[in-house]
Order: structure tokens, then C-alpha cells, then sequence
């Protein structure tokens, strides 16, 4: 369905609300990794992130090129230059899921604590897919940061091991299997740039699913990391799709024509709660009231976007999805007058078969979890929760339990 214009730059600022409970480890907007634990493991595994260290307090190691092979053994073989000499390490590398950053990355330790924050070097990181840039950021430690977010190393992820670095770590036991790039023979980033330009690893398989302002606060240099467009399109684009917060909720994104919605979903992919997105007071954001939950949450327009698509089609919609593209009438049951034939068109619009062979208009529309349909001189709205529904149609099956079908 079309979404209400005037909330449409609104709505998803809401939808920050739901993680915004999740992730305020950091004073301000929370910074959430721009993808998810498992896409930065597979993008790593058994490549090698060229990096740089633009921040470091070492004036003579700013600018130099680091090299690190992340093997899927959770070894870490690097060359970097620290404190004026270049250095072979072989250590211990993981990314891990995170409820207030989504991802953190961490280089050297080995445990296993599920959530360590800020601890022991694990770091939010962030991928563009446009670019192939890959980076990763830090509060503190770095030279007149006072507590702020500052970028900890910037580079990209290649699947060769830059020339520069096998001389200046030749003792290094790199894999066998791991070629030389012979173009980057400079050990200055700016050069190897320039060197192999199409080095960096871009548009990698699942990394169009970011939300928006997924940039890095830093990487934002303290400015808004999403305005109200970069939220409409995104909204418009994942209506009826289903999103993740960082914590790994579940939900779905319902707009409609009388009202905006949120749903979230239980581990069976049922509809559990039901939110209602409304500007605040202020009108700089959105409050998201959930409806069984006792929690009003708020968001700043503004502030990065919690809720990472997934690309996957929520099963009541793809329903919806289905007898639009059919075009055919379907019989659905009413009451105990048995079935009335239904028609569904794009846009919310729906004709029914009249027992005098006419049409009758109205329109459809899902609100939480159910399909709702409202049909011109009727006084009564027609309801049916989608799965009962889908089952009538036969789109699944009895004992079907996943979201989407």
C-alpha cells in the first residue's frame, strides 16, 4: 500500500526507537555496525583487509599500509608497522553479534564473551558497498578525541597480499594458497591506491541490505547520518518486508493509508505485538507505542537506523502479492454465509462479486497480522488473520509455521 506522504519521513525514525533501548552503550546516537556478524565473517574469511591506521599516535605510522589474512580458523597473519618498525603477528581474529553495535570486530583476543562492547579491542566496522571501503572506529585513545568516535583503521578487503608487505614481513608464514599482488609495491596507502584501483572488493553478495546512515559516526564527522529521503526510500522499499534489530528482532514494516505500523514477530514468525508510529511532540522524531508492550520509545530524526533489512518477504504481504498478480477472484470465507469472491488490485483497491453478479468497491489493507477489507455500503469491515488465510487459499500448508512462504 501506499504510505501516508507526510509520514513517510517520520515513520522510519521511529523504528530507531525499537533499538534504541538495545544500543545506547556510547553518550548520543548509538553507532551500529553498518552489517551483521555473520556478512562481515564471510566477507573476511580468507581475504586479506589492507588497512591504515589515519589516527594512530605514532606520526611515522599513519599512512602506512597494514596487511591482515583473516584464515577461517579464526587466524589472524598480519604485517603492520607499530612504533616505527614493521612487525610480523600471527594472532587471533572474530567478529561477533552485538545488541548495541550489531558487529564488533576484534584483532589479538581469542574469548568468547558474547556482547564485550568497547572491551578488549572489539570495534564497530562498516562496509560501502559502492566503494569496497571497509573500516572500523573507536571512542577514545586517539589524540584529542576526548571521548568521541574517531575512525581506528581504514582500508578494503582484497583476495591477494600486497607485494610491499611480503617485503617488509618476509618471515611471515603466510597460506601457500594466498597470491602476491605484484601491482602494490608501495608500502604508502595513498600509492597503493593508486597502484590497483580495482583491488578492493566491491558489491559483495548481501551488503545492499544496510539500512540507512550505516556510514560510521565518525565517518559522518559528527553530522546527521540519515536525512528524511534516505528514510523515505528506504521505508518505501521495505513495506511489508521483514527487518532485524541489532539484538536479532524480528519485525515487519506495515504501512498504510490510516495508520503506519510495526510488527513484531515471535520465533514461529507469528505476529506477537503491534506498534503504531506517531511524530512526537516536538515533531523532530517519532514515538513508537507498542501495544502489549508497556514501552513508549522515542527517536531523533537523524540518528543511524537500527532495523537492517533482510530481504525477505513477509508471508501475509506475499500473500497479498500473489492474488494481485493472479488476478483472478478468490472466494474467501464470510461467516456463516459461506464465501464472498474477492479481487485484489495494487494500491489497496478490491472488488466483490455481489449476489446479483455486480461488483462491489472497497479496499484492503493489513494491519496486525490481519487482512482487513472494507467494501463500499458495508457496514461491517471484514478481518482474517493471514494465516488462517493463507491456509484457506492453500498458499501454506497446515502445519506451516515460517514467516514467509
Amino acid at each position: 500500500m501506499r504510505a501516508r506522504r507526510t509520514m513517510m519521513g517520520l515513520t522510519a525514525a521511529a523504528l530507531m526507537a525499537v533499538g534504541a533501548a538495545e544500543a545506547n552503550a556510547q553518550s548520543g546516537p548509538p553507532n551500529y555496525s553498518s552489517h551483521d556478524a555473520a556478512f562481515f565473517s564471510e566477507l573476511l574469511t580468507d581475504r586479506v583487509w589492507v588497512l591504515e591506521r589515519p589516527n594512530s599516535a605514532q606520526a611515522g605510522d599513519r599512512g602506512l599500509v597494514w596487511g591482515i589474512h583473516h584464515a577461517a580458523d579464526g587466524t589472524a597473519r598480519a604485517c603492520i608497522h607499530l612504533d616505527g618498525a614493521w612487525q610480523a603477528r600471527v594472532d587471533r581474529w572474530r567478529v561477533v553479534s552485538s545488541p548495541r553495535f550489531r558487529a564488533l570486530y576484534n584483532y589479538q583476543d581469542a574469548g568468547t564473551e558474547p556482547d564485550p562492547g568497547q572491551e578488549k579491542g572489539h570495534v564497530p566496522i562498516f562496509y560501502d558497498p559502492e566503494t569496497g571501503r571497509l573500516h572500523s572506529e573507536s571512542v577514545g585513545g586517539a589524540e584529542g578525541s576526548q571521548g568521541n568516535w574517531f575512525v581506528l583503521s581504514l582500508g578494503w578487503v582484497q583476495e591477494s597480499w600486497p607485494h610491499a608487505l611480503k617485503e617488509a614481513c618476509p618471515d611471515l608464514d603466510r597460506p601457500s594458497r594466498l597470491p602476491v599482488n605484484a601491482k602494490q609495491t608501495s608500502a604508502l596507502m595513498e600509492v597503493a591506491v593508486a597502484q590497483d584501483p580495482g583491488a578492493a572488493l566491491r558489491e559483495v553478495s548481501g551488503s545492499e541490505l544496510r539500512a540507512p546512515g550505516a556510514t560510521g559516526l565518525a565517518m559522518a564527522g559528527g553530522g546527521p547520518t540519515v536525512t528524511a529521503a534516505d528514510l523515505a526510500r528506504f521505508l518505501a522499499a521495505n513495506d511489508g518486508h521483514v527487518l532485524e534489530s541489532p539484538a536479532g528482532t524480528r519485525m515487519v514494516l506495515a504501512l498504510g493509508a490510516e495508520r503506519d505500523e510495526l510488527w513484531r514477530l515471535d520465533e514461529r514468525g507469528n505476529v506477537a505485538d503491534t506498534a503504531v508510529l506517531l511524530p512526537s511532540a516536538d515533531g523532530a522524531g517519532i514515538v513508537a507505542q507498542w501495544e502489549r508492550l508497556p514501552r513508549r520509545l522515542e527517536y531523533r530524526l537523524g540518528d543511524p537506523f537500527p532495523l537492517q533489512p533482510t530481504g525477505e518477504r513477509y508471508g501475509a504481504m506475499a500473500l497479498t502479492d500473489r492474488l494481485i498478480t493472479a488476478g483472478r477472484p478468490v472466494a474467501l470465507p464470510f461467516g456463516d454465509i459461506g464465501d464472498i469472491s474477492l479481487r485484489f488490485r495494487e494500491s489497496g483497491a478490491v472488488t466483490a462479486e455481489d449476489v446479483h453478479g455486480g461488483e462491489l468497491d472497497g479496499r484492503w489493507r493489513w494491519s496486525r497480522g490481519h487482512l482487513h477489507v472494507s467494501l463500499d455500503g458495508m457496514a461491517e469491515t471484514l478481518a482474517w488473520p493471514w494465516r488462517d488465510l493463507a491456509r484457506h487459499v492453500g498458499a501454506i500448508s497446515a502445519s506451516s509455521d515460517g514467516a514467509a512462504e
